[in-house]
């Protein structure tokens, strides 16, 4: 059992501009990885050299340096609406899941973020389709011109549904990740034959680092799925007053 206690070294304001400026500067350092892994995922790179270089290195030459950093825009700007989201909706998991004495236990702890990341994803995901349909395209014969331009076109084109396709596996999703975070931080004291509270800090960092391997595994295959489904194109069936013009 845990103790809920609020950090007051930091304001709240503070926490969501240094959780953006950090979250900002990894998607910015690992973008090129990211764009691999898209194409990779929606079919792309079928054909070609496999691989995050051999892929890199085919765009590089395709459509420059810049295009390894394709979607990234939006995905620095999507952090911020997706922060706020997601620390007010953990506080009130938090709430809810805390019982009289002000204790939570570390699977109502882990839920909680399960459900606060759920929602915030759920809340923003048209950023996050956009961003796909970004890196898939062509950066020399653009079919979107940026976030707006893309907003604007999906819902012209394919109706406003057509912004949440895919979210399904979000929610499915989140169940093996919930999971695999839970197997990790119940066997930690296990792998490190002591209590968690004594942790050194690589010991910590390497426990971030599986966490993350495991839970991204485990929720790859969702994650795959729902990358094809936001790539794929739709247009709206035309009106019978169009049809007949």
């Amino acid at each position: 059992m845990a103790t809920w206690r609020r950090d007051g070294r930091l304001t709240g304001g503070q926490r969501l501009l240094c959780a953006g400026l950090a979250g900002a500067l990894s998607l910015s350092l690992t973008a090129p990885l990211e764009l691999a892994t898209v194409l990779a995922q929606v079919g792309v790179v079928r054909g070609h050299a496999r691989g995050p270089w051999a892929t890199g290195h085919r765009v590089w030459r395709a459509e420059g340096p810049r295009a390894l950093w394709k979607g990234n825009a939006v995905a620095c700007l999507r952090l911020f609406p997706c922060s706020v989201v997601q620390l007010a909706a953990y506080r009130k998991f938090v709430v809810m899941f805390t019982d009289d004495l002000g204790h939570i236990s570390q699977w109502s702890s882990i839920m909680a973020g399960s459900l606060a990341g759920m929602v915030s994803t759920i809340v923003t995901y048209p950023t996050d389709l956009i961003k796909t349909r970004l890196i898939v395209q062509n950066m020399l014969e653009p079919s979107y011109r940026g976030l707006l331009h893309a907003f604007s076109t999906i819902y012209q084109q394919e109706g406003f549904l057509a912004l949440y396709r895919g979210v399904s596996l979000t929610v499915v999703g989140a169940l093996p990740f919930s999971a695999g975070s839970l197997l990790v931080h119940m066997n930690l004291e296990k792998i490190w034959n002591g209590p968690r509270d004594q942790f050194s800090l690589p010991q910590n960092f390497a426990n971030v680092c599986l966490a993350a391997a495991v839970t991204q595994t485990l929720s790859f295959p969702f994650e795959t799925v729902k990358r094809k489904m936001q790539r794929m194109e739709r247009l709206r069936a035309p009106t019978s007053h169009t049809a007949e013009e």
